[in-house]
């Protein structure tokens, strides 16, 4: 059952990304230049380097919902939905104690899609030509953190440039090469580029940068890594308070199609400092082996609400998968064209062939 449903997945994914190169894309501003989310009343949300569609979502600090409405040159109109109710994990983390996971009772892995960042104020550059960003370093220090709370890491370093629409596209095969190993959460590490009073924070009275949380929904994992999101965030609400900075909830794939607890995470700007992103890193992996549900208090109710994301997702994933299926079928039939063709014109993302409507 769980191979068929793995082929089943991966006939998904393979007809998805060529019936929808776009989703594979994360459009991000590459001219230094950044958005502003405002509310109706202008209240200014949050900063963002990357671009926005109407229908994405973020979940700001104070766990407030915005939905984008429309952008206007830098300035993004989003509108309040509701104040999003996180997990209550106080009880997972035994009071002020984090709870480590057992020798070898976890697998975590880790990759940078954009593995050319870097932070200004210390190396001067915002991008390294030869893919040897600072940025690794902040993933290296998360690996070190992972490991020492008692979890088996696997970090990759491997070079996805150039910083482009298909980097996504570059970093899917690292990510499915760490999937090998069968991690419980797949990380892929970034930072933002924004003014850095954006990520700028103290957590314990010690200079680190805030880390947001990058959720793609355009693929059929959707809900369960939205579910793991707000776990991330509930544990770092009760042991940082003020390190995550927000959850997007975006367009893009950002490869999270290949499984549940699968997250980017943006370790402050390009104008922040590498040593206070490295600071971050060292908290937020104290945070992650309770949300992963990596704990031995922490499984069960981990489980339970990333599970139930699962199970929306996977109506979602059958109802594809059967179309798909049936797409197939009338492609070998010669009924349609192009299997790209046929997706988009469903979606409503092309014009229709007459000759193909006569068909119907």
């Amino acid at each position: 059952m769980r191979v068929g449903m793995r082929l089943a997945l991966a006939l998904l994914a393979f007809c998805l990304l060529i019936a929808f190169p776009e989703v594979t894309k994360a459009d991000e501003r590459r001219d230094g230049g950044y958005f502003t989310l405002r509310d109706e009343s202008g209240e200014m949300i949050t900063m963002t380097a990357r671009e926005l569609d109407p229908g994405d979502q973020y979940i700001a600090g104070d766990n407030r919902l915005f939905e984008v409405v429309r952008s206007e040159g830098d300035e993004v109109l989003v509108r309040f939905v509701e104040t999003v109710e996180l997990p209550d994990v106080s009880g997972e983390l035994l009071g002020a104690q984090v709870a480590q996971a057992e020798e070898g009772g976890g697998v975590v892995g880790i990759y940078h899609t954009h593995n050319d960042e870097s932070y200004v104020p210390t190396s001067g550059t915002e991008s390294r030509d030869d893919g040897r960003g600072d940025v690794l370093e902040v993933g290296k220090t998360l690996a070190s953190g992972l490991e020492e709370q008692g979890l088996t890491v696997y970090w990759s370093d491997n070079s996805h440039i150039p910083h482009d629409g298909q980097a996504y596209i570059r970093s899917r095969r690292t990510a499915v090469e760490l999937l090998q190993n069968e991690p419980d959460t797949l990380i892929d590490v970034h930072r933002d580029a924004t003014p850095p009073e954006v990520y700028e924070t103290e957590v314990e009275g010690v200079p680190a940068t805030k880390v947001r949380l990058v959720v793609g929904r355009q693929n059929q994992n959707r809900e369960a890594n939205l579910e793991y999101a707000k776990r991330l965030k509930a544990v770092a609400d009760q042991l940082y308070p003020g390190l995550v900075e927000g959850i997007f909830d975006a367009k893009g794939n950002y490869n999270q199609d290949l499984g549940p607890k699968t997250i980017l995470l943006e370790f402050g700007a390009h104008t922040n400092r590498l040593d206070h992103a490295k600071q971050a890193a060292e908290f937020f992996a104290k945070v992650i082996p309770a949300a992963a549900g990596l704990t031995p208090s922490s499984k069960q109710a981990a489980e339970e609400q990333i599970s139930g994301g699962a199970s929306r997702s996977l109506v979602w994933t059958v109802l594809i998968v059967g179309a798909v299926g049936g797409a197939f079928l009338l492609i070998s039939r010669g009924k349609i064209g192009s299997l790209a063709g046929f997706f988009r014109r469903e979606a409503g993302l092309g014009e229709r062939d007459p000759e193909t409507d006569d068909d119907r």
